[in-house]
């Protein structure tokens, strides 16, 4: 895929990577220098550099911190496979997966400083929906069976009618 021409395109720039330029570019201010302070003092399988790494080198093939994060962003938002990930972007499997490890790790630290991690925990979402204006939210659940009753007169008051389940 190509960042830069994709760039100019806000709709599939916005389809593949659920950002808008803006947004990405803001994004990107935290992230950069994130990656780069990462990769100065860690090789991409996390281990401690012997010397400094002052600079990405000339021929590496997601080259610049905006391109890196562009690829991360493309994986997570279409849950792709890897090795379509791969083709997409012209490098290796094997490179797709250590990329993909180091820079969310990355990209989690920069949503954490900005306080942009999901909840886990249903107190500390209470809390930080209750100064909300709005009292009413959008939920995007998957729709899951109820166990019924075995009682055949309290399943039927139970029952709404509104769905049968599929074989």
């Amino acid at each position: 895929m190509d960042y830069v021409a994709l760039r100019e395109k806000p709709r599939p720039f916005l389809a593949l990577t659920s950002l808008q330029v803006p947004e990405f570019d803001d994004l990107l201010t935290d992230f950069a220098p994130a990656w780069e302070r990462y990769h100065r003092w860690h090789t991409l399988e996390g281990k401690r550099r012997a010397f400094v790494a002052h600079r990405e080198r000339p021929n590496a093939v997601l080259a610049g911190s905006e391109v890196k994060l562009f690829f991360l962003l493309t994986y997570l938002k279409n849950n792709s496979l890897q090795q379509h990930q791969a083709a997409s972007f012209g490098i290796s499997q094997a490179r797709v997966s250590q990329l993909s490890t180091v820079l969310l790790a990355v990209l989690n630290q920069v949503l954490a400083r900005r306080g942009l991690l999901p909840v886990r925990d249903g107190g500390e979402l209470a809390q930080r929906l209750a100064p909300h204006p709005e009292p009413v939210f959008a939920y995007d659940g998957v729709e899951r069976g109820v166990p019924r009753n075995q009682d055949g007169e309290a399943q039927a008051e139970e029952y709404s009618g509104k769905k049968k389940p599929t074989a």
